[in-house]
């Protein structure tokens, strides 16, 4: 009788997670494509389909894979390397920024670690004012 109640109740607990959905599968942020530009010295970073392309005035440019993308509470991190080169790249969304030479204003402030070029700041993503930006 004991060993009955036992297997109706083991029999009862695994049929119980059956009507359940499945979980849906989480989408991975993706950002999409991307420019961001830098001076004194001059550089500039281009995000498009999955590679990362940074150029200089001092000819330390190089491209690669992004290897990692991820959405942060204040942006983006994005990062690539290879046997050569390395990026990091920070982008803090929102955060109005002007690259101090052309009078425009970009929707954020992006600091990049570069392989060979070290610590740069400067702006990406949209214009919001000035030439070629939102009247």
């Amino acid at each position: 009788m004991k060993y009955r109640i036992l297997l109706s109740s083991l029999a009862a607990l695994s049929l119980s997670g059956c009507g359940e959905p499945a979980e849906e599968p989480v989408e991975e942020a993706k950002l999409g494509d991307y420019s961001a530009i830098g001076t004194e010295p001059g550089w500039g970073v281009e995000i498009k389909d999955e590679t990362i392309a940074f150029t200089t005035q001092d000819g330390n440019d190089f491209s690669l894979p992004v290897y990692r993308m991820d959405k942060t509470g204040s942006g983006w991190e994005v990062k690539g390397f290879s046997d050569a080169d390395n990026i990091n790249i920070y982008i803090t969304s929102g955060e109005t920024c002007s690259d101090g030479m052309s009078d425009r204003s970009y929707a954020d402030t992006v600091k990049v670690e570069a392989s060979k070029s070290g610590s740069l700041s400067g702006c990406g993503g949209a214009i919001t004012e000035g030439p070629n930006g939102p009247p």
